[in-house]
């Protein structure tokens, strides 16, 4: 039951959401990639239900027309912005982002989301690449990636995101990923979440606003450990002149990079999507009570660096069949992405020793022959014909 009485910490809140969090899970979202419609169409659904609880703004329109809302709550002089959907194959934030709205519009007698509408004014974007998530790719119509344009402005989507951080002056900003499949290091443990405060220089130099998205990385981090203890990695902090979070970093807005992993037996990343939204409110929720301002960052500083001892698909203990020889045995690893993202057929990208890698998905083939003449590294590999 959703708390109605006193307020709570952040962690002690994200218990709560957690164990509420099926009572407002969007349904109009049934598979993890979906057409801009079912976007509008439930934020349509939300403005009708809403009453007045929440401003859906028409912002502007991709490269080829479609629709991007900015979505309103909160009352409070703290300005969040929280932006999904840059790179249209990225959608797990977005189904999380329309879950967190139906939260706060159902939720009538929750002292700690008071707490948050009274303190913090929220703007979302759900879907900033619209383009890119018809054609589920990363990048938009024009094929610019718009996380790298940040400077030119190029696109018209990236030209709107600029418009709205200087209109609304975020102090916080929440820039929402999926990332590559991605181990805890060199483990063989799934990386649930990455989290990066990003640069604002070469140098990584850090100031009072780098400082502040490294402490709501560090509450982000606690609240994470929780659900996926040992399952948190931190992402490349690598200085990237073109990137939006590193420009909303510089431009004075304490940026959180949250990227989405993956779950072992879960391809719609539905349990991903529910850490998003524990994650998320509770963090908002820190800043709101000022918790966020009392944590040390070196949890944050010290997580794992992503690592890559993962594929998609390992079929283990396959015999390659040799004219007038025994067989040989090998591993095959399967990958569905490229550039981080997905592709189909999936491909065949490596042969051999394996034992040091996990797999999203393994199959044992003792007994299986296959020809040598299937396995080409790097070329689409359908093999699920095989296996």
């Amino acid at each position: 039951m959703i708390n109605k009485e006193k307020e709570l910490s952040a962690i002690e809140y994200s218990k709560i959401l957690w164990e509420n969090y099926d009572n407002f899970r969007c349904p109009d979202f049934q598979e993890r990639h979906f057409p801009p419609e079912i976007l509008y169409n439930y934020l349509n659904s939300l403005h009708k239900r809403s009453s007045g609880t929440l401003a859906i703004v028409l912002e502007g329109r991709s490269f080829e027309d479609r629709e991007i809302y900015r979505i309103q709550c909160g009352t409070g002089p703290i300005n969040v912005l929280l932006w999904s959907q840059m790179h249209g194959d990225e959608p797990t934030a977005t189904m999380s982002i329309c879950d967190i709205l139906n939260f706060m519009i159902s939720t009538n007698e929750d002292i700690n989301l008071k707490k948050i509408l009274t303190t913090l004014t929220l703007h979302f974007i759900p879907m900033v690449n619209p383009d890119g998530a018809f054609r589920v790719q990363r990048r938009n119509a024009l094929n610019i990636d718009i996380n790298r344009d940040a400077l030119t402005l190029t696109a018209p989507e990236s030209f709107l995101l600029k418009e709205i951080h200087k209109k609304i002056k975020p102090k916080f900003g929440f820039n929402l990923h999926d990332q590559e499949l991605s181990t805890v290091g060199n483990s063989k443990l799934i990386s649930g979440m990455s989290l990066l405060a990003p640069a604002f220089d070469e140098e990584r130099t850090d100031n009072d606003t780098r400082k502040n998205a490294k402490k709501i990385a560090a509450i982000f981090n606690k609240i994470l450990q929780e659900y996926i203890r040992g399952r948190v990695t931190k992402y490349d902090d690598s200085y990237e002149p073109r990137a939006f979070g590193d420009n909303m970093q510089k431009w004075g807005t304490s940026t959180l990079l949250i990227e989405s992993g993956h779950e072992i037996n879960d391809p719609e990343k539905e349990k991903i999507r529910k850490l998003n939204f524990v994650g998320i409110l509770s963090t908002l929720f820190s800043i709101a009570t000022d918790e966020y301002s009392t944590i040390n960052y070196n949890e944050y500083e010290n997580l794992p660096l992503n690592g890559k001892k993962a594929y998609d698909v390992i079929i283990r203990n396959v015999t390659v069949e040799r004219k007038g020889k025994k067989g040989i045995t090998v591993d095959l690893a399967v990958s569905y992405q490229v550039d981080t993202h997905s592709e189909f057929p999936p491909k065949l990208v490596d042969v051999g020793d394996l034992q040091n890698y996990i797999g999203l998905k393994e199959i044992n083939a003792t007994g299986k022959i296959v020809s040598p003449e299937i396995l080409r590294i790097n070329e689409p590999f359908e093999w699920e014909k095989y296996f």
